[in-house]
């Protein structure tokens, strides 16, 4: 990725950085008033890069400074005197800034915000020929420094990292596209010194060479030819995998494991939308891992996870665990939201096709046991939902298109819209297939029936006032039409005469649609220019009524039958509701009904989001 694009943004201060590669200042110790953290998003223009010599940044959170001195010295004693050795102090996991021990080429005299923001602070008044990058909780000597040194001169290079407790990190590898990468955090060594220094010695001496996707611990070293900015997110770990990958992708080759260090600490994982929208740029790459991928436990704030590799079982057409997600709260607060009604729909239909389904809510996003659910689809309202890493992940976009950015498509498996204008247009926009799958309608409860009870022969509006203007009903009552209004908050809206139930089931709805005059239908404004048809609309056109709505792009491709009419203005809505009106007789209304039942039915929907499953479920396991 280019410098100053994607991630990188041009927020440094220009008076807050050396002037050229060597220049430094001591540090003085910050004020108890002190300014937050200041994050540097990149450096202007390309890097300054010498053809020859090391350059050495020490990143130190804000509390781990004491091994500094050490590590300057080590640094001068394998390059020389005059090694271009810097410091730069950042802010992680709201760690508090102690005092900086002097005598350490301090880059600036305060901490920045976050790891990258200290790379970025570190080498933007240049570099020599060779970068190396390691942190103040990495033990190192002069030798370690030489053997990054040297590796760095090729491409990018990592060192074998052992933690305390024993655990390795040996690099990211990418297992799942849009998953966090995943390294061998397993307990491969007992914890002890003895122990460590055992096993790190021994890979001096016999690991044999490794490439890994990038690397995800600071100590790493890469060509000064090849620097781009490194982006400013939560998660250490993230950071320098999006950073060395691109590095990388500069160099033309994969990152190199050398050598052995040992860790003494390491931040902990915070993982926000933004980290994931990093992930997700990955998703056309090739993945280094085979088989089937489990989830680790959820990250906070935002609940995306890492994955770890696990043998695969049973086949591409077996019956699969689905975890529908909706926006919806839990308990009565949700439940007469639409997206509720939907889901269930929904889940019968897969049901009906042999599939294991649950409904989350919002509070059931991420759960401790989604590990096991083989897919997972987003019926994407409100809120935005973290994919599952140890899952297919599809995402259907029904409604409020508006809120859904390009890098949430660029994380899904396959991405669904049931608007077509705005699925073409997603898909030139990000670069991913969106495909169109329409909304739909359960045929088994809006269904032709008798015309009997209050409302038949009126002009009927099911749906709450949603707490804003609703033109079509506005403009309904302005022309007197006999107007009959189900749902809440109408009651200081529209004539006494015209309000119906607070709320209505769906099988009284399906009454109410079958025995209206006339059915009235309208759109948020992102969802009319998007082609996103109302899936009352289906309900009205399956119960064999006729149904008014407001202009929708597209809308005469995707509906072409004569129970459906657009009114775009006053004028065009009184022509409809006239009672003279020549709406089609019984036996055509039925024949739509049973077009619409027969194409657009939750069944139908439940088809195709199988189909992609499955298909995605075999791609993900070769």
């Amino acid at each position: 990725m280019a410098p100053g694009s994607g991630w990188f943004g041009r927020r440094r201060r220009r008076d807050a950085t050396p002037s050229g590669p060597d220049a430094v200042q001591e540090a003085r110790h910050p004020s108890a008033t002190a300014a937050p953290p200041e994050r540097v998003a990149g450096f202007d223009g390309p890097a300054q890069v010498r053809q020859t010599g090391v350059t050495v940044l020490l990143v130190s959170r804000s509390d781990r400074h004491d091994r500094l001195p050490a590590m300057v010295t080590a640094a001068r004693t394998a390059f020389g005197p005059e090694v271009d050795v810097r410091a730069v102090a950042y802010v992680a996991d709201v760690s508090p800034v102690l005092p900086s021990p002097r005598g350490v080429p301090w880059v600036r005299p305060d901490a920045v915000d976050g790891i990258g923001s200290a790379v970025n602070a570190g080498v933007a008044g240049g570099v020599r020929g060779v970068l190396v990058v390691v942190d103040s909780t990495v033990g190192v000597t002069d030798q370690d420094l030489q053997v990054l040194a040297e590796a760095g001169a090729h491409g990018v290079a990592q060192a074998r990292v052992w933690l305390a407790d024993g655990s390795a990190r040996h690099g990211a590898r990418l297992l799942r596209p849009g998953a966090l990468p995943w390294s061998d955090d397993t307990a491969s060594v007992v914890p002890g010194d003895d122990g460590l220094r055992s096993t790190i010695l021994t890979a001096r001496d016999t690991a044999a060479a490794a490439t890994v996707f990038a690397a995800d611990q600071p100590a790493l070293a890469m060509p000064g030819r090849a620097l781009v900015p490194a982006p400013c997110l939560p998660d250490e770990r993230t950071t320098l995998s999006a950073w060395s990958r691109a590095v990388a992708d500069r160099t033309g080759r994969d990152v190199a494991l050398v050598w052995a260090l040992e860790r003494s600490d390491e931040a902990g994982r915070t993982v926000d939308a933004a980290t994931v929208d990093a992930v997700s740029a990955w998703r056309d790459r090739a993945v280094d891992g085979t088989g089937s991928v489990v989830a680790g436990p959820p990250v906070p704030p935002w609940g995306a996870r890492p994955v770890t590799p696990a043998a695969p079982t049973g086949s591409a057409t077996e019956q699969l665990a689905w975890s529908l997600k909706i926006a919806a709260p839990a308990g009565p607060e949700g439940d007469g939201w639409g997206d509720v009604h939907f889901a269930a729909e929904l889940a019968a239909a897969l049901e009906r096709l042999g599939q294991r389904v649950r409904v989350d809510r919002r509070d059931a996003h991420v759960r401790d046991d989604d590990g096991a659910d083989d897919v997972t689809l987003v019926v994407r309202g409100l809120d935005r939902v973290p994919p599952n890493p140890a899952s297919v992940n599809l995402l259907w976009v029904i409604s409020h298109p508006d809120d859904v950015a390009d890098t949430e498509l660029r994380s899904f498996d396959r991405a669904f819209a049931a608007g077509p204008a705005w699925a073409a247009a997603a898909s030139a926009r990000s670069g991913v297939p969106v495909r169109t799958l329409l909304q739909a309608t359960d045929p088994a409860v809006f269904r032709p029936g008798a015309s009997s009870g209050p409302d038949a022969g009126r002009v009927v509006f099911v749906g709450s006032t949603r707490g804003a203007a609703r033109p079509v009903v506005a403009d309904a009552v302005a022309l007197g039409a006999d107007l009959r209004v189900h749902g809440p908050g109408w009651e200081d809206v529209v004539p006494e005469s015209s309000l119906g139930a607070p709320s209505l089931s769906r099988a009284e709805a399906a009454r109410a649609y079958a025995s209206a005059r006339v059915v009235l239908n309208d759109h948020w404004p992102d969802m009319a220019a998007g082609g996103f048809v109302s899936n009352r609309v289906f309900d009205v056109l399956a119960a064999g009524g006729v149904v008014v709505t407001d202009p929708v792009v597209g809308l005469g491709e995707v509906l072409d039958v004569p129970t459906l009419a657009v009114a775009a203005s006053r004028e065009d809505l009184a022509a409809l509701l006239d009672p003279a009106y020549p709406w089609p007789a019984e036996a055509s209304r039925a024949e739509v009904a049973a077009r619409i039942a027969a194409e657009h039915s939750f069944d139908a929907r439940a088809r195709v989001l199988l189909d992609a499953a499955r298909a995605e479920r075999a791609r993900l396991r070769r």
